[in-house]
């Protein structure tokens, strides 16, 4: 039996459409996933390993770990500890009427 293709961008949109709480909820996750991959981006081109990370802004390697794994949220002291070893900022801006996948 052949394996049937299916455009999973295609469906994800379709769903996103037609139920407003799955798309509120999916641009919370977006939002979250970025944040954690450009951080992974930002230490990894800096060639710094979780260990090094964690011992250059005062927390543990658990800590990175746990973030960068989606484990657990870091608070927003640790948040702020890892963006500056990693001389990352975070910008506020007015939301967008759009969804974007």
């Amino acid at each position: 039996m052949p394996f049937k293709k299916i455009d999973a961008k295609k469906m994800l949109q379709d769903k996103i459409e037609k139920d407003k709480e799955f798309a509120k909820t999916y641009e919370e996750v977006k939002k979250e996933y970025t944040l954690i991959q450009q951080v992974i981006k930002a230490r990894k081109e800096m060639g710094l390993t979780q260990k090094e990370l964690a011992n250059k802004v005062g927390v543990t390697q658990q800590v990175i770990s746990r973030f960068e794994n989606e484990k657990n949220a870091p608070t927003l002291d640790n948040l702020i500890k890892i963006l500056d070893g990693l001389d990352l900022e975070i910008s506020i801006s007015k939301k967008k009427d759009y969804i974007s996948i």
